[in-house]
């Protein structure tokens, strides 16, 4: 039997974001957003101090969950979001359609923040051998038999490997024309200064996406990425990426977000797209890292940068990627988030799991941390066990219940559970709940 209550009162998901004069109402259970009028907000907070007011001008409140008239049921929100994680999984082909593949762990730059190198010590950084390749790609293709496949070479720096590349697209190339795959896609991750002119050429006639990693203009981007002689790299980078756009490459960036330059990017991109020597169609910026302190970056100095950067590419007809810009789909398809990723979007029609394959050749269920046992994949498991097992098995954290961002975080991804033994960051919360309110105010 349901308890009528004397007077309606706050549902613990009603939140109100404001901006000026604006004023936007979300339901963080829903995800269902709407404007506020300055009369809403007077009568939520008449609500909120406990005053009476006539049920007549609540009633459109009531409508749309911002006031109850009963009982609330606690753990609304966790149990919405475990639901969705579990008929997910119904839905998953249960196979692996993207490979992140560290072809070696080499580099012939030592940048200073990369995590990658921070793993492998100089005189420890393996290289996947050409058994070790053939193995992994024919077990990637076999097991995404029938599906569309995409393939990121990752590193170190992929293009020391360059025969490798060329074997790997080979291998593809005959899956596909013995039928066992429709089509793949293959994309690399670069430093650019080994890139040629006629590199650059066969990459463009074979359909590969390379991305170009900056930090800046040449001053900014010479403090941190730097060559194994200790000088600058970025005139060698910009040759490589004008010698990928010269032969009909479409120029993209990444960059990297750090405690030092975070407040600072939103002016790096402005300087590329404006000012460098080639202006970049798509522009990005890293995930940050975790460690088992948190984040590389502050929580809310790095939404603010990602959401100027955001904001200014949009302007400029430029497309961004970045963590926390799948929010809008959330928000548009009122899905909540079923992954944990901070730049896992929420559609629901991809029907695969990613999987990442060290230069060592081991299977990691993640792929930006892969040197740590408790996030290697299983090989007498299936990819449908083993991704189910990684990606929606933890239940979501009762302490996230109430926040504005619950459905849109989904809390904690499985890596950061471990590193940070099952607790809440602010670093991660505190960019969820910034990110969520300034595209809510967003016009």
């Amino acid at each position: 039997m349901t308890v009528v209550l004397p007077q309606p009162t706050l549902s613990r998901y009603a939140h109100v974001v404001r901006s000026g004069p604006k004023a936007v109402g979300f339901n963080s259970l829903t995800l269902e957003a709407f404007d506020l009028a300055p009369t809403d907000v007077s009568l939520l907070e008449s609500v909120g101090r406990g005053e009476i007011v006539s049920p007549e001008l609540l009633e459109p409140l009531i409508e749309t969950g911002f006031l109850r008239d009963d009982v609330e049921a606690d753990f609304q929100a966790i149990q919405r979001i475990a639901d969705s994680r579990r008929e997910r999984v119904k839905t998953r082909a249960g196979h692996f359609g993207t490979l992140r593949l560290s072809i070696t762990e080499k580099c012939n730059m030592s940048c200073t923040y990369c995590f990658q190198q921070k793993m492998y010590p100089e005189d420890e950084q393996p290289v996947l051998s050409r058994e070790q390749l053939t193995e992994t790609l024919n077990w990637f293709i076999e097991q995404g038999r029938g599906y569309p496949l995409s393939i990121q070479y990752f590193g170190g720096e992929p293009l020391l490997e360059w025969d490798n590349i060329v074997y790997a697209h080979e291998m593809l190339s005959l899956a596909v024309e013995a039928g066992t795959i429709p089509s793949f896609r293959e994309t690399v991750t670069t430093n650019g200064t080994l890139l040629s002119g006629q590199r650059a050429r066969w990459l463009v006639d074979s359909g590969f996406d390379l991305t170009f990693s900056f930090d800046g203009p040449p001053e900014v981007n010479d403090i941190n990425r730097l060559m194994k002689s200790g000088r600058g790299s970025f005139g060698r980078a910009m040759r490589g990426l004008r010698s990928w756009v010269e032969e009909g490459g479409r120029p993209s960036i990444l960059m990297t977000a750090t405690a030092g330059n975070v407040k600072d990017l939103p002016e790096y991109v402005r300087w590329f797209v404006e000012e460098a020597e080639v202006h970049p169609k798509d522009v990005g910026v890293n995930s940050p890292q975790p460690t088992s302190e948190g984040w590389e970056t502050g929580g809310t100095e790095l939404a603010d940068a990602i959401w100027a950067v955001w904001k200014y590419c949009r302007s400029k007809g430029i497309f961004f990627h970045g963590p926390g810009t799948y929010i809008p789909t959330h928000l548009q398809t009122l899905i909540p988030q079923t992954d944990g990723c901070v730049d896992t979007g929420a559609s629901g029609a991809e029907p695969s799991w990613p999987v990442y394959v060290s230069a060592e050749g081991k299977k990691s269920l993640c792929v930006v941390y892969h040197r740590d046992e408790r996030v290697m994949a299983d090989p007498q498991r299936s990819a449908l066990e083993e991704g189910s097992k990684w990606h929606y098995a933890a239940e979501p954290l009762k302490e996230c219940d109430s926040c504005i961002a619950s459905q849109i975080c989904g809390g904690p991804c499985a890596l950061e559970k471990i590193l940070w033994q099952g607790r809440l960051n602010s670093d991660r919360c505190d960019f969820m709940r910034q990110m969520t309110k300034l595209v809510l105010l967003d016009e």
